[in-house]
């Protein structure tokens, strides 16, 4: 009997934590533009020191065609949406490639370019756009000092 009421006690315990365990699950393009559709509005910056980081609206640049990309105020902004990874060759520029990576809480855009004809021009670099708890939206661009937090402003 008492070895039924420890196995119990164990299944319980790891029951709770499981059920209270927040994850990020992959998403694709598809469901991350009806998350976007729940999120948009007017955002204040409440945290961070940088000049990407402005207080403005989150919007598409084209409501119709969502495959055209979104922008947060006037310095936060992910063109051309798709899913997996794409390269194109710039004439006179860069092999620019860019890869998405859509979650259940927000995307990561990995933006690289190689192969450049200048090469201060090459560039590997990622940024990523969560949204959290209490209508906020974190935006950082990785091995940078970037980091910003927005709250969504009510009427």
């Amino acid at each position: 009997m008492y070895f039924y009421k420890v196995l119990f006690c164990a299944a319980l315990i790891l029951f709770v934590n499981a059920s209270n365990a927040k994850s990020v699950l992959p998403s694709n393009k598809g469901q991350f533009v009806k998350l976007v559709n729940t999120h948009l509005g007017s955002y204040k910056l409440i945290a961070g020191n940088s000049d990407i980081c402005t207080s403005g609206e989150l919007n598409w640049h084209n409501q119709s065609d969502t495959n055209l990309g979104f922008s947060l105020g006037s310095g936060i902004i992910f063109n051309a949406l798709h899913n997996g990874t794409q390269t194109n060759k710039v004439p006179n520029f860069c092999l620019v490639t860019t890869k998405f990576k859509y979650t259940s809480e927000g995307l990561t855009m990995t933006l690289r370019h190689n192969r450049c004809e200048n090469d201060s021009d090459n560039l590997d670099t990622s940024q990523t756009l969560r949204f959290l708890a209490d209508h906020k939206i974190q935006y950082s661009i990785e091995n940078t000092d970037v980091e910003c937090i927005f709250e969504l402003q009510r009427l």
